[in-house]
C-alpha cells in the first residue's frame, strides 16, 4: 500500500504581500515624478494625433516647428523667438512687456522695429484700437492658406504682448484679403482660410481669449492700393488683425469719432453738440449723426416697392402687415370713430 504523503508545511511569510508593496512604491515614485514635469504640448499633439490618424495626419497649426531640437543648435539662430506653451521667455522679456492696453502699442512698434520686420508688418493706433497689418509675403504663399514659418515668427514675435493685456481686450478681428486677379482659387474661400489660419495660430499659443475672435474673408472687395499694377496687388494681399480695447470713455470725443467711424463707417461726423454749429448751412461735413446714419441707410438700401407702382424689387416682395396675423384693413386704414 502506497504510502500517503506528508501534508505540505504552511509557508513562511506571504511574500506577495511585499512585492505588492514595492510596486505600489514604484507607482507612487513615478507619479510624483510626472507630477513634477512639464508636459511638452506639442509633442503630445504629435503622438495623439499620430495614434488617432495612423500617421497620415498631423494639424499644422499646433505646433511652431517640427519636434528637433538639432536644429535649432545648428543654425545658431539666437533671436528665434520661444513658443509661448512651452517656455523660453526671459526675464527681459517678462518686464518689457505692457501692463495695460496703452502700451502695447509701443510694444508692437518697438518690437516690429527692432526685429526688422517694418517691411512687412504695419502698425495703426486709433483711440479705440489697434490694426496689425501683416503683408501677405511672409504670411502665405500663392493660392495657399497654410501659415508660412516666417509668419508664424512674425506672430510669436508679437503675440507675448497681445497675451499680457488680454483682459483689456474686448475683441480680436482677423481679416483676410486678396487681390483682384484671376485665379483657380475662390477669393472668399482663400481670404476666409487665411485668417482662419491665424486665428487658429494665434488661439493655440493662448494669445486671447477664444470667444474674443472673429475670423473675416474679405476677398478682393477692399482693396488699400490700385489693382491694375503688381505692386498695388501685392499690398492688397494681406491679413489685418483689428484689436478693440474693452473699456472705452465714452464721454471723449475722439472715442466717439472712432467708433462712428470704424463700426458705422461713418466720416467726417460732428457729433459734440457743444462745438457743433447747427445754424451752419447743412453740408456733408456738418450734418448731425442721426442725419448721416439716415443718408447712409438710403444709400445702402435701395428703395424698395415704395412709389406705390409695383410691391416688388430687386429685394423681392415688400413687407406686407397680413404677414403678422393681423387684417390688413386695421393696419393700413384709419380707424373710424365712434360714438358710444
Amino acid at each position: 500500500m502506497a504510502k500517503r504523503r506528508a501534508a505540505s508545511e504552511p509557508e513562511k511569510g506571504n511574500w506577495l504581500d511585499t512585492y505588492a508593496d514595492m510596486v505600489t512604491l514604484l507607482l507612487c515614485f513615478f507619479v510624483l515624478l510626472y507630477s513634477a514635469s512639464s508636459v511638452d504640448e506639442t509633442k503630445w499633439q504629435y503622438i495623439y494625433q499620430s495614434f488617432t490618424s495612423s500617421g497620415t495626419y498631423v494639424n499644422p497649426f499646433v505646433m511652431d516647428e517640427q519636434p528637433n531640437n538639432n536644429a535649432t543648435e545648428s543654425n545658431g539662430n539666437a533671436e528665434s523667438p520661444p513658443n509661448p506653451n512651452q517656455g523660453g521667455t526671459t526675464s527681459e522679456e517678462i518686464e518689457g512687456l505692457p501692463s495695460d492696453f496703452n502700451e502695447l502699442y509701443s510694444y508692437l512698434k518697438t518690437t516690429v522695429d527692432e526685429n526688422e520686420l517694418s517691411n512687412f508688418v504695419h502698425l495703426e493706433q486709433t483711440p479705440t484700437r489697434i490694426f496689425i497689418r501683416f503683408d501677405n509675403t511672409i504670411m502665405f504663399d500663392g493660392n495657399s492658406a497654410v501659415l508660412k514659418e516666417s509668419g508664424k515668427q512674425a506672430l510669436n514675435k508679437l503675440m507675448p504682448g497681445i497675451k499680457a493685456v488680454n483682459s483689456y481686450i474686448k475683441s480680436c478681428t482677423v481679416s483676410g484679403h486678396t487681390a483682384k486677379a484671376i485665379s483657380e482659387v475662390n477669393d472668399w474661400d482663400l481670404s476666409a482660410a487665411r485668417a482662419s489660419s491665424v486665428v487658429k495660430y494665434m488661439d493655440y499659443n493662448l494669445c486671447v481669449d477664444s470667444e474674443k475672435f472673429t475670423v473675416e474673408g474679405k476677398a478682393c472687395y477692399t482693396p488699400i492700393a490700385d489693382n491694375d499694377t503688381p505692386e498695388g496687388r501685392a499690398q492688397n494681399r494681406r491679413v489685418e488683425i483689428m484689436i478693440v480695447r474693452d473699456k472705452l470713455d465714452t464721454e471723449s470725443q475722439a472715442v466717439i469719432d472712432d467708433i462712428l467711424k470704424y463700426e458705422y463707417r461713418l466720416t467726417g461726423a460732428d457729433t459734440d453738440p457743444y462745438e457743433r454749429d447747427d445754424t451752419s448751412q447743412n453740408t456733408s461735413e456738418d450734418k448731425n449723426v442721426a442725419n448721416q446714419i439716415i443718408d447712409q441707410l438710403e444709400s445702402k438700401y435701395e428703395n424698395n416697392g415704395g412709389d406705390g407702382e409695383s410691391d416688388t424689387g430687386n429685394a423681392g416682395p415688400t413687407y406686407q402687415p397680413s404677414y403678422t396675423g393681423i387684417p390688413t384693413d386695421i393696419l393700413t386704414s384709419v380707424p373710424e370713430t365712434t360714438e358710444e
